[in-house]
């Protein structure tokens, strides 16, 4: 195997010398810093990862861990991560979790304590406590993690703000009476149901119907089983079957929303003409499709921004003084109205 000393002698320099270069450190100058460039890559020489992480105690490895990696948004949302690790001379491991706690156990277990510097994680089914101990006491970013006593850090998507929007927009083009796809408002009724994303969308939607002065009816809210195109097209399906008056749709998700006009078009319904129809999550297909999708946007760069600002503060900290208390921020977003609520 190849080693730095192989690499320094190649190059004519030191050891120490072509170990600051290939590092990339500024005191090196720039001729010698290409001469150790050319002979790794003439010698094939790859550094060694565990040795670089046993002297530095870093691995320059942040750990991304999210779910359903087989939809649009969260994959997105993973590319945003892994660009915004690049700019702070990073990389990432990016994971899927599912709906199995083994799944979840063994990311946190397997990689995160053992292959990075901190994880970046949307948790379905473990608890604070199962984070910090199998984490191995490295930083823990949560996604859409809004706990009123939080332990971690975590940055949310904009739920209630961004479902609010898109209740008004959808009554500023005319609509009267709009449903809201994806989950019944009972919801809020269950134990820390406010607090999970469909929970804090149904309160945005509320407090908007609020603000507007309208008393929504219970069959407004649309439960779906699953957040799949193929359950809201289905729902589109029954609604229009049974003969429920609605005249717009705002989707939790732009995965619903897709699905949802898909259904409508299999009933003779045109969006926007007959149904004004606004997803949620900002997903590129949207622009895409015809109609074009109107959506509430989620800025997945300022959302990858706050996760990874979060991270590395952590890092930074590294046992200097008091801990500083668990933050929660929210990213942000913008309504972007297209053809689907066109009128």
């Amino acid at each position: 195997m190849v080693t730095m000393s192989d690499v320094a002698k190649a190059a004519g320099v030191s050891r120490a010398t072509a170990s600051y270069a290939l590092r990339g450190d500024p005191r090196i100058v720039p001729a010698t810093a290409e001469r150790v460039m050319r002979a790794a890559r003439e010698l094939q020489y790859t550094t060694n990862l565990s040795a670089r992480s046993l002297r530095s105690g870093r691995s320059g490895i942040i750990g991304v861990a999210i779910f359903e990696l087989d939809h649009p948004y969260p994959s997105e949302m993973s590319a945003a991560m892994s660009r915004e690790a690049a700019r702070h001379g990073l990389e990432t491991i990016v994971q899927e979790t599912s709906n199995s706690k083994d799944n979840e156990v063994a990311i946190l277990q397997k990689v995160t304590s053992q292959l990075c510097d901190g994880t970046i994680f949307s948790p379905g089914n473990v608890s604070d406590d199962e984070i910090r101990a199998l984490s191995g006491g490295k930083p823990v970013v949560l996604l859409d993690d809004i706990s009123p006593d939080p332990v971690f850090d975590s940055v949310a998507t904009p739920c209630e703000e961004g479902s609010a929007a898109a209740i008004r927009h959808l009554v500023d083009v005319g609509c009267r009476r709009p449903l809201v796809i994806g989950a019944d408002y009972r919801v809020l009724a269950e134990d820390n149901g406010s607090m999970t994303v469909s929970g804090r969308r149904l309160l945005g939607c509320l407090n908007a119907f609020d603000d507007l002065g309208v008393a929504p009816a219970a069959e407004q809210f649309v439960s779906l089983p699953h957040w799949e195109s193929s359950d809201a097209r289905a729902a589109a399906h029954d609604l229009v079957d049974s003969g429920i008056d609605f005249d717009g749709a705002f989707c939790m998700t732009d995965t619903i929303a897709i699905g949802f006009v898909r259904g409508l078009a299999d009933r003779g319904l045109r969006v926007p003409d007959d149904v004004a129809v606004i997803g949620f999550d900002g997903i590129r297909e949207c622009e895409d499709y015809i109609p074009s999708l109107s959506t509430v946007a989620t800025d997945l760069n300022d959302l990858a921004a706050k996760a990874m600002r979060l991270l590395l503060d952590r890092l930074d900290e590294d046992g200097k003084g008091t801990p500083l208390p668990a933050r929660t921020l929210t990213a942000d977003f913008r309504l972007i109205a297209r053809e689907s609520t066109r009128r």
